[in-house]
């Protein structure tokens, strides 16, 4: 068993707050990605499950036993760092091969596990190269098999795409996934980057401030985003969010007035009074080029194209930010164009940041 629980978990630093009350259950076998931005926690709540840190109050277990007092050598797990931390000195098989050998294992072992590991890995050409004859993402990997030589219960990542290039890091990801298919070991993966989380992960912990905004799985996060923070910070280019005050709720769903007087029908029951501020919510792939609800006129400022898709920014009166709007064809910067907001692809959210829940219709076609 490689499950892992964490129960109120916090830590502080001095006065300062870094996590708060985390509650949290991650399977056996599950690949868990935290993310959230910089400053939110989730690189300390990756060290607590290390032994890195200490809880200031809360538990840790891991395969049912609690490990507040364990030290990090005797949790079971394997961390892979940012930096990779590989001794430079020591060709690749030496660096496999340290733990190993502090554990005094027969040297017929310790050999057949380097072998294995970087057969999995694909780098039993480099193990009698030093680190810095290794491109980076031949060190990750190095990195990697140190960890997998150890046979750990746990696998931990932290941020360790960060020093690649973009091009690296799209097939770092789909290896880190071929990777979990062959171990099937419990893997919890740090990021910044929403993307990597929204391909890698079983389920992604979405953290603000210290706290759990939202756990689910990157489809449910997609489609069902609890709040506004989760709907603003999933998704690549992310969520359109527009001021707007509740005119009325109508036996169809609310209407809203945005900032610049358009008045937009929802087929969604605000259950508040004429008057409450709101936010409403559509994802740029929503947007339809001249269709016929809730019609709105924009004016081209910029945009964005790559390749075949087409990324439109698109000013509305009245409101600071523009819009954000997948197109099939290429518009001129200062054209007009009118779009239309479908009603069963929009959300609402309440002044507190909350969603506001959808007909099961409208949320079935989203996470479809």
């Amino acid at each position: 068993m490689a499950d892992v629980r964490l129960v109120r978990a916090s830590k502080s630093f001095g006065t300062t707050e870094v996590l708060r009350d985390v509650d949290l259950d991650i399977a056996d076998g599950e690949f868990i990605v935290f993310v959230g931005p910089s400053g939110c926690g989730k690189s300390t709540l990756l060290r607590v499950i290390a032994g890195l840190e200490g809880l200031t109050r809360g538990e840790v277990s891991i395969g049912g036993r609690t490990v507040n007092d364990v030290a990090p050598a005797d949790r079971g797990i394997a961390m892979v760092f940012q930096s990779y931390a590989l001794y430079p000195h020591m060709s690749v098989r030496e660096n496999l091969a340290f733990g190993l050998k502090l554990q005094r294992l027969p040297r017929a072992e310790i050999d057949a596990a380097v072998e294995a590991a970087a057969a999995t890995l694909d780098i039993g050409h480099l193990l009698d190269r030093k680190p810095k004859q290794l491109s980076g993402g031949q060190r990750q990997r190095v990195a990697i098999g140190r960890a997998i030589v150890r046979k750990p219960q746990v696998f931990l990542f932290d941020e360790p795409l960060s020093n690649l290039d973009a091009a690296l890091r799209v097939r770092m990801r789909y290896e880190f996934a071929g990777l979990h298919k062959t171990l099937g070991t419990t893997m919890i993966y740090v990021t910044h980057d929403q993307v990597e989380a929204m391909t890698l992960a079983d389920r992604i912990v979405v953290l603000s401030a210290g706290r759990v905004e939202q756990v689910g799985t990157p489809a449910e996060l997609y489609a069902h985003p609890d709040t506004i923070f989760v709907a603003g910070f999933i998704g690549s280019p992310k969520m359109n969010l527009l001021p707007a005050t509740l005119l009325a709720n109508t036996a169809g769903g609310a209407v809203v007035r945005l900032a610049g007087g358009a008045e937009i029908r929802t087929n969604i029951n605000a259950s508040l009074a004429p008057g409450a501020a709101m936010t409403l919510g559509i994802r740029p792939e929503h947007f339809i080029r001249d269709g016929e609800a809730n019609r709105v006129e924009t004016v081209v400022r910029f945009v964005e194209s790559l390749g075949s898709a087409h990324f439109g920014y698109l000013d509305l009166a009245g409101l600071e930010e523009p819009l954000t709007c997948a197109l099939a064809e290429r518009p001129a910067i200062g054209s007009i164009i009118t779009v239309s907001l479908p009603p069963e692809h929009l959300y609402l959210f309440d002044a507190n940041g909350s969603a506001l829940a959808r007909p099961r219709s409208a949320s079935a076609r989203d996470a479809a």
